[in-house]
C-alpha cells in the first residue's frame, strides 16, 4: 500500500486558547471536540487519483476516561468513486501507515463513515469547513505579534494532525449536529498545509 497526498488542513476546537492536547495537558472543559477537515490539492493511493476531494473528522471525547467513549465520524467526499471512498477511509483512518497511524490512537476508533456533500473554502487568511446538513465551521488565522507573519507552533510536544508548522488561528464558530451536536463560538484553531505519505 503505497500512498501520497497534500494539501490544505483546518482544524477546530473546544479549546480556549491553543489546543492543549498538543502540549501534553489535559482539555479544557468536560470534553474534547475536534473537527479537521482535509483538502487534497494532489495525491494517489496504489494509482487511484485522490486530487481535489475533500476529508472531515469529527471526535468527541469526555472527561471520563475510565469509560472514555470516544464518538469519531470520519466524512468521505461523496464525489468521490468507490475505488477513492476506500483509498480516503484507508488513509484518514491511519490503516494505510504514515503519519496517521501514529496519530489514530489518540483520535479513537472510528465509528461512521460517511459519504457526504463537504466544501473547503480558503479565502486569505479565513478557512470555512462545511459538511452538508451536519457541520459548519468559520475561522482565520491569527496574526503575530509583529503584526504580519503568522503565530506559528513548529515543534509540539506531543501529537499533530500534520506534520507542519501549525498557524495559530480562531474559530469564530462552530455548529456540528452529527453523532452528537455541538455549538461554540471565539475557540482554538490551527490551518496549514498537510503532506502525508506512506512509510
Amino acid at each position: 500500500m503505497s500512498y501520497h497526498v497534500e494539501g490544505d488542513y483546518f482544524e477546530s476546537c473546544n479549546c480556549l486558547i491553543t489546543c492543549r492536547c498538543t502540549f501534553g495537558t489535559t482539555f479544557d472543559g468536560d470534553a474534547c471536540d475536534v473537527f479537521i477537515g482535509w483538502h487534497i490539492s494532489r495525491g494517489q493511493k496504489d494509482g487511484v487519483d485522490l486530487g481535489d476531494l475533500n476529508v472531515t473528522l469529527a471526535r468527541h471525547r469526555p472527561r471520563d476516561l475510565e469509560k472514555d467513549q470516544w464518538l469519531v465520524e470520519l466524512y468521505l467526499d461523496e464525489q468521490a468513486s468507490p475505488d477513492q471512498s476506500a483509498a480516503l477511509e484507508s488513509i484518514f483512518s491511519g490503516q494505510a501507515g504514515g503519519h496517521l497511524q501514529v496519530v489514530a490512537p489518540r483520535i479513537g476508533k472510528v465509528t461512521a463513515v460517511r459519504s457526504s456533500a463537504i466544501a473547503f473554502e480558503k479565502t486569505g487568511k479565513a478557512r470555512r469547513l462545511r459538511v452538508a446538513g451536519v457541520l459548519d465551521v468559520e475561522g482565520q488565522e491569527l496574526v503575530g505579534m509583529d503584526g504580519v507573519n503568522p503565530a506559528v507552533i513548529s515543534n509540539p510536544t506531543v501529537w499533530a494532525g500534520a506534520t507542519q508548522p501549525l498557524r495559530q488561528g480562531k474559530a469564530d464558530r462552530i455548529h456540528y449536529a452529527g453523532g452528537w451536536t455541538f455549538d461554540t463560538s471565539d475557540t482554538n484553531s490551527f490551518i496549514t498545509e498537510f503532506k502525508y505519505e506512506s512509510q
